[in-house]
């Protein structure tokens, strides 16, 4: 089983959309997947569950109050841990627990015979609930957009990552499989610069690079969110349909 989060310390760029696409893509290629939403948002949530939770979510997962069985929900794009926003709420008193950030580890590793592949969806902020998702993930995708300011939102993430992996308490073989670019518009020359710049960003910070496939700012990206649909199933000859695809693809062959 691996773990990948889906990281973005800047709220707003794909970060659950690519969560829910990637899942969808993982599923049709016949690999067992599970989400896992802890962003108090819960967009993933609402994107797989077509709705809110309406029974125990990843909140009272992590403060053992259910158990992994109780608190799974299954969905056409694979199982997911549901979230909600009284996750914001109790997170004080949660991480009150100094093993609380090894805890989705643990709960993780139970289900390592269960699942190919886990999704973790982080919420758009440096807090508890990220450093329990790096510390229990093998990898980390960061997408963002093709803009000025993106480059500060990837040297805090550096920062964070660098944390994470600094320590031989939390996770130091943490790997970065790369920045990816959402909402990506071709036809601006910002956009082509910052491809540049990035690239070389990604080396310098992570060792890694940023991957070809490149979301493009599109409608049938947010029509299909409104439909509670992955793009593939939406519109399946869609230029964002197949951008997922192809990132699906990279990122499976990225982990070998």
């Amino acid at each position: 089983m691996k773990v990948i989060s889906i990281f973005n310390q800047k709220g707003g760029v794909g970060k659950s959309t690519s969560a829910g696409n990637l899942m969808a893509e993982f599923t049709k290629r016949g690999h067992a997947v599970l989400g896992v939403d802890i962003d108090p948002q819960a967009h993933l949530t609402k994107f797989l569950a077509c709705g809110e939770s309406d029974g125990a979510t990843i909140c009272e997962l992590l403060g053992g109050e259910a158990k992994f069985i109780d608190v799974a929900q299954g969905s056409k794009y694979g199982d997911y841990i549901p979230s909600d926003r009284s996750l914001a709420t109790r997170l004080g008193a949660l991480a009150d627990d100094p093993a609380f950030v090894f805890r989705l580890r643990e709960l993780l590793a139970e289900q390592t015979d269960t699942y190919d592949y886990v999704i973790i969806d982080c919420p758009p902020a440096v807090n508890q609930l990220t450093v329990a998702a790096l510390v229990a993930s093998d990898y980390v995708l960061i997408p963002t957009e093709a803009e000025y300011f993106s480059m500060d939102g990837v040297c805090e993430i550096s920062r964070t990552i660098g944390q994470v992996r600094g320590s031989k308490f939390l996770n130091p073989a943490l790997k970065v499989l790369g920045i990816f670019f959402t909402r990506y518009r071709s036809n601006l020359t910002i956009a082509r610069d910052m491809g540049e710049v990035m690239e070389q960003a990604a080396k310098e910070l992570f060792g890694s690079e940023v991957l070809r496939s490149r979301i493009p700012n599109t409608c049938d990206v947010p029509e299909s969110q409104a439909a509670k649909k992955a793009v593939a199933e939406y519109k399946p000859t869609s230029k964002a349909a197949t951008a997922y695809s192809a990132l699906a693809d990279e990122v499976l062959e990225a982990i070998g």
